[in-house]
């Protein structure tokens, strides 16, 4: 007679069910922050490539020393996929060091050239540090 009546689930199911949505929601963060330091290698690699094009000042070491920062790029954002907030911490790390070696070295005029580029950069540190935060917090919230 109680054959039909279908079980209830228990508070644990439930939230064993809401633990593993948000494990998801941190991989898609993640995720995210990785996409978002992946793209700010890219456009950093295409920004100096096409930089140096038109200088036409192409050599062996201008793109070994053009590739370097992307690389750090991308190994940081292979981190990101295990230290979202850290990664992108590490990459606006980067991205503020090269901007202050380039004024130190250029002058004045490395703050203001390529300004569009570096406003592209910003928004994508800026995407990429809220998905890491969001990261972040679930993290503690399901610790």
């Amino acid at each position: 007679m109680n054959e039909n009546i279908p079980q209830e689930s228990s508070i644990g199911d439930y939230y064993d069910n809401y633990k593993q949505t948000q494990a998801e929601l941190i991989v898609v963060y993640s995720r995210k922050t990785k996409n978002a330091i992946f793209a700010i290698a890219g456009i950093w690699l295409v920004s100096e490539l096409l930089g140096f094009a038109m200088a036409n000042v192409f050599t062996a070491q201008v793109l070994l020393s053009i590739s370097i920062v992307p690389a750090i790029l991308i190994a940081v954002g292979v981190f990101a996929l295990k230290q979202p907030l850290a990664a992108i911490i590490v990459a606006a790390v980067v991205f503020a060091g090269v901007w202050i070696l380039t004024i130190l070295v250029v002058g004045g005029i490395g703050a203001i050239s390529g300004l569009l580029i570096k406003a592209v950069i910003i928004y994508f540190l800026i995407v990429g540090f809220q998905n890491a935060r969001e990261a972040n917090r679930i993290k503690k919230e399901i610790a």
